[in-house]
């Protein structure tokens, strides 16, 4: 719906400036025509060297407007900018969208046609002198011409200026006023040469113009790339924050647009389970279809950048002929940054951002989103390795599972949570039968192969509901937080069951296997967590003295022959 509206209003002031030109047309007195294309050709000039951000662009070319609504009226002030305009931005390749193009050029025609109207409330007919109301009336006009033109851009920007966090709108206020302040004053100045001198003289005079133009384009460059060193320094600090990798994917995807505006991102991470690079996070209008996509290595030109481990820009899918066959964002984007995440030479990632206007970006851009994404590499790579050192410590060496010390840390916090939301938690402690006469007899390798083939199998059958821990030796553990003894009676039955249909592949033994199981839970049968656990224990004690190969629920203790 917020699209449909942006495209209504889009082509209601495009259609809007049409109609004005149309009106004013009649007004213009085509014997200066050869005066317009000069003035024509120096707003094309001043277009040409404004300056872009994302809320809009900064250019003297009021100066030229201010002029020619002086010397000749409001159409010759209407007409001569627009044309500038389609000229400058639509027929010399600047990457702007036609529609945009449109846009500027009916908004410059609204913007003149509401200062006209004031000029002529508060002046009305007070001819080519100089006087206090010309003087107010000319300042109504500028304050008019600038109040319709940042209300007309500011609603046309208005979808995307949240994606834009580097800039603000005072930025934008603060700049154009600055513009404002030298542009008003040298329009004066440009319409009494002209009668003095002639068109020479405007022209003399409007060259200054553009060299402040020049020195506000490498100021206002000069601030944006503060502010990128500002967010390469937020992007550290909040890296050594982060311990988790999809905090660090969006960290980054936020932080690159504090750098550099794009239409949509990705980010792939490699998967060593999955062969390939998926991706992990996405932003922008295609993030659904991008969080689908993958990456391998070596294959187009995202694997191909994968592969040689340098950055790479495109400027213009359209024309590069080594994406112009791509599939993907390459076809409805038009500028693309592919970039590497290396850590220690290794490729842990790739970060892909587009834009739909060409040459979007430049070397300054790869440049600093690279040092981000070295520093996100870095972390990546760090956070990674600590949750493989923290899964190793918590998980048993020979099946797989989690080991008896996360058991400990596990069953303590389920213990806390469960009890302050007053939910129950069921222990199953379970232990394979007669396994001393397997070691025995068939070997400690046949042994191991048990352990760990009944491992998974118990793991697969507990699923989401539990936590399956190999509590020591050929003993298990499973916690059932939300649960309570009844239902863990019933699950530790279909485990018995399972174990015992289940033929264990393991050469020159039995293939059936028994266990017994103790249950017990919280709050019913113990009130900490140690007594939960002597208290399973208890039960599959109960369990193996009465015969094995059963279930025993604590609560059933008292009724199983002593």
């Amino acid at each position: 719906m917020r699209r449909i509206t942006h495209v209504a209003y889009t082509w209601l002031i495009i259609g809007l400036g049409a109609w004005g030109l149309a009106r004013l047309f009649s007004f213009l007195d085509l014997d200066y025509g050869g005066h317009f294309l000069v003035f024509i050709v120096l707003g094309v000039a001043a277009e040409w060297l404004a300056v872009n951000f994302p809320h809009g662009q900064l250019s003297g070319g009021f100066a030229l407007v201010l002029a020619t609504f002086i010397l000749f009226d409001a159409s010759a002030a209407a007409w001569t900018g627009a044309l500038a305009t389609l000229i400058s931005q639509g027929f010399l390749p600047r990457g702007n969208p036609l529609r945009t193009v449109f846009f500027n050029a009916a908004q410059h025609v609204l913007a003149v046609m509401a200062g006209n109207y004031v000029f002529l409330r508060v002046a009305g007919a007070a001819g080519n002198r100089l006087t206090v109301e010309l003087a107010v009336g000319l300042l109504a006009f500028s304050g008019a011409y600038f109040l319709v033109n940042h209300l007309l851009v500011s609603l046309y920007v208005a979808p995307r200026r949240s994606l834009y966090p580097m800039l603000s709108w005072w930025d934008a206020l603060r700049w154009d006023g600055f513009t404002c302040l030298f542009s008003i004053p040298i329009g004066l100045l440009m319409a009494f040469l002209y009668r003095e001198a002639g068109l020479s003289g405007v022209v003399l005079l409007f060259l200054p113009v553009l060299v402040v133009q020049f020195v506000l384009r490498l100021y206002v460059h000069m601030e944006l790339t503060n502010r990128e060193l500002l967010a390469l320094y937020h992007v550290a600090r909040g890296l050594s924050q982060r311990l988790d990798v999809q905090e660090i994917l969006d960290l980054v995807l936020k932080e690159t647009r504090r750098v550099v505006s794009y239409h949509s991102g990705v980010i792939y991470l490699w998967s060593e389970q999955k062969g390939y690079f998926e991706a992990r996070a996405a932003a922008g209008p295609f993030r659904e279809k991008l969080c689908k996509s993958v990456v391998f290595s070596g294959e187009g030109f995202t694997g191909w950048v994968v592969e040689n481990g340098e950055p790479e820009i495109i400027h213009d899918a359209r024309e590069d002929p080594r994406v112009r066959q791509e599939p993907g964002l390459f076809q409805v984007l038009r500028s693309l940054m592919v970039i590497p995440l290396l850590a220690d030479t290794r490729t842990v990632g790739v970060l892909v951002i587009g834009d739909k206007r060409p040459f979007a970006f430049n070397e300054n851009h790869l440049h600093t989103i690279s040092v981000i994404c070295g520093q996100a590499a870095v972390a990546i790579a760090n956070t990674i390795l600590m949750k493989r050192l923290e899964e190793s410590a918590n998980t048993d060496g020979l099946t797989g599972i989690y080991n008896h010390r996360y058991f400990t840390h596990r069953l303590g916090a389920e213990y806390r949570r469960t009890r302050d939301a007053g939910l129950p938690l069921a222990l199953i402690m379970l232990d394979v039968d007669n396994f001393k006469l397997i070691n025995d007899r068939f070997g400690h390798v046949a042994g191991d192969a048990v352990l760990v083939e009944l491992a998974g199998l118990l793991r697969d059958a507990v699923g989401e509901a539990g936590v399956v821990c190999r509590y020591g030796g050929e003993e298990f553990a499973v916690l059932l937080p939300g649960c309570d003894a009844a239902r863990a009676g019933a699950l530790a039955g279909e485990l018995r069951r399972l174990v015992r249909e289940h033929h264990f592949a393991v050469e020159g033994m039995p293939r059936q296997v028994r266990i017994s199981l103790g249950v017990a839970a919280c709050p019913r049968d113990a009130v900490d967590v140690n007594t939960l656990v002597q208290r399973a224990d208890q039960a599959l004690y109960g369990a193996k003295k009465a015969g094995k190969d059963r279930v025993v629920l604590y609560e059933q203790l008292a009724e199983l022959p002593r």
